[in-house]
């Protein structure tokens, strides 16, 4: 109660720079340049081909939440999924289900799509992004994996590889 609905539009792209930036943030407090997220935008925000849907808040039609959705091709499988670019909610209106209404207009889009699943990657320090999408039912289906290159990379060591 107190939140509508709104397809989005490509006059969204401001709203989901800042979506993509705030959840960035969020696991990268360290960082300060977002600039790179202009190029992500422009090869892949382009609705409603990626469509994107917003939870506004009803008595000021602030945004309140987003997700932004593509399609992708599995490649074990080679079936057409479903691929969440971005998955946001406003920290202030967190944990009343939002997240869970987002997700779910995924799954009717990607079901009228004709989709196999719905695919995402959440960085593995984000213990609350995991438990929320192990509640809807997301498996991990494999893991995606990091090595600097450069200088940098010979000073670190290798981290053990932890199931989720």
């Amino acid at each position: 109660m107190g939140y509508r609905w709104r397809i989005g539009s490509a006059w969204d792209r401001p709203w989901v720079r800042r979506g993509l930036q705030a959840t960035l943030q969020e696991s990268f407090p360290e960082q300060s340049n977002w600039d790179h997220l202009e190029e992500t935008l422009d090869r892949l925000f382009d609705p409603p081909r990626t469509p994107c849907w917003w939870i506004l808040k009803e008595e000021t039609a602030e945004p309140v939440g987003c997700v932004w959705a593509g399609i992708s091709t599995d490649q074990a499988t080679h079936r057409r999924v479903a691929y969440v670019f971005l998955l946001w909610v406003d920290p202030a209106h967190r944990r009343q289900g939002l997240g869970r209404a987002l997700m779910q207009q995924v799954e009717r889009w990607g079901s009228q799509q004709q989709l196999a699943a719905i695919t995402l990657q959440v960085y593995r320090h984000n213990q609350a992004a995991l438990n929320f999408y192990r509640q809807a039912h997301f498996t991990v289906q494999g893991y995606w994996l990091y090595k600097p290159l450069g200088p940098a990379a010979a000073s670190q060591e290798p981290e053990d590889y932890e199931v989720l």
